[in-house]
């Protein structure tokens, strides 16, 4: 990818409420990009599916009988109809509710009750549309719904982060609990706050007093970018323990004062026998995905738009197999408080982004830097696609996986529609 240009101010506002440039976002951004879907721990056995939602995009992902999980678009191959319809389940074949078409854990159409007559019907034609996944040596499994030859491949879409995972040992962990927010603001409104820690001694009180603020550090990869800060380590006479401290006595400290190489060195005793002892791996993933490994907990969240003024925000969590539940259970409280926060400073500023008033802002070249290259790369990846679609004279929808599967017939009456959209009198030729 070509160096990103430099900035100093935020994207307009127009971007944050506008649904045309969240639908260009669609094409350009959400149906091009390799996005964390789930990890493998989340599978038991063969036939366990779960549904998810990319971006708009309904998918299914399922284990097979050969114990790889494969993802399809939730999405009947003979009239559209929802093939799935719970958030998770378990079964070796998939039947749609509505004319009784089935398939297996592969997508293979099984099952077409009355085409066995129909002359020239080849269920091998007629399998779910599959998506592309990538799953990782860490078992973190990703998706791309980009149904084009030219999709991009994993490793040169992200290209470090399969190496700078393996520095987290996820098999040490297991899955605990799911929780969600649904927030009315962009998507671009969380990650704008995600992306920089310049908010946080105001924003976040609790979490500023177990981190040194000054020192954090969002440093930019391939279409991700690090996160780091040095951890404020108690003093050695300090008995504070996770159940009867508030993160203002530091206790914090013991999940987030990880032996990573931006921490100060810990000549302190561990505190209460909980002193973390695993490196801290903090990521943002453009563009929908943020995930923050501690020493006894772990979580990624998918960041799920549903409009210009929509955005769902779900995460899955990890914690380190046999700890204590109770101190489990605190750590979450202490994540949902910091989340809650994020959530409320977006509602606010969404408000405000959309009232006609606020045009950009300047940002801060060091404490900003990581909004500045996700807002870059933003920006990058929309005017690449507009101007792919300007050469082609027409939208360009890369997850139209049924364009391929449409007859010559259907291609034909297709573009009836596509020339009234345009309003291109009788011609499918976009007015740029």
């Amino acid at each position: 990818m070509a160096e990103v240009a430099t900035r100093d101010h935020t994207l307009p506002a127009s971007w944050w409420v506008s649904e045309k440039i969240y639908e260009l976002e669609k094409r350009a951004i959400f149906s091009k990009s390799w996005i964390l879907a789930m990890h493998t721990s989340r599978f038991t056995k063969a036939g366990d599916y779960f549904r998810i939602d990319i971006a708009g995009y309904p998918i299914i992902l399922i284990q097979g009988k050969d114990g790889m999980i494969q993802a399809f678009h939730n999405v009947c191959r003979h009239r559209a109809y929802p093939i799935v319809s719970k958030d998770s389940g378990s079964s070796l074949v998939l039947g749609c509710k509505y004319h009784g078409w089935s398939y297996d854990t592969k997508g293979s159409l099984i099952k077409a009750p009355g085409f066995e007559s129909v002359p020239d019907f080849d269920k091998s034609v007629n399998g779910l549309f599959k998506v592309a996944t990538h799953t990782t040596r860490q078992g973190l499994i990703f998706v791309n719904v980009d149904s084009t030859p030219t999709i991009t491949p994993f490793h040169e879409f992200y290209n470090g982060l399969e190496d700078e995972l393996d520095e987290f040992d996820f098999e040490e962990f297991e899955y605990v609990e799911s929780w969600q927010q649904d927030g009315e603001f962009n998507w671009k409104t969380l990650l704008d706050g995600y992306n920089e820690c310049y908010h946080c001694p105001t924003a976040h009180p609790s979490f500023s007093k177990v981190i040194e603020v000054p020192t954090y550090k969002v440093e930019p990869r391939h279409n991700y970018a690090r996160h780091s800060a040095e951890i404020v380590i108690p003093d050695a006479d300090t008995q504070a323990t996770v159940e009867n401290s508030k993160p203002a006595d530091s206790s914090w400290s013991s999940w987030l004062g990880l032996s990573s190489p931006t921490s100060k060195p810990q000549s302190t005793p561990k505190v209460d026998g909980v002193q973390g002892d695993k490196p801290g791996l903090w990521l943002s993933l453009f563009p929908l995905n943020g995930m923050n490994c501690y020493s006894y907990a772990w979580y990624y969240m998918r960041i799920v738009p549903k409009s210009a003024g929509r955005t769902v925000l779900e995460y899955d969590i990890f914690a380190r197999k046999g700890e204590d539940p109770a101190k489990i259970r605190e750590f979450i409280r202490f994540l949902k408080e910091v989340e809650i926060e994020d959530y409320d400073l977006c509602t606010l500023t969404q408000k405000n982004l959309k009232n006609g008033v606020y045009g950009t802002g300047q940002l801060h070249p060091e404490k900003e830097n990581g909004v500045l290259y996700y807002q870059n790369l933003t920006k990058e990846f929309v005017i690449r696609h507009l101007e792919a679609e300007k050469v082609a004279g027409k939208q360009i929808f890369p997850a139209f996986a049924g364009l391929n599967a449409m007859n010559d017939e259907g291609k034909e009456t297709d573009r009836i529609c596509k020339q009234l959209e345009c309003g291109g009198h009788g011609s499918d030729v976009l007015a740029w």
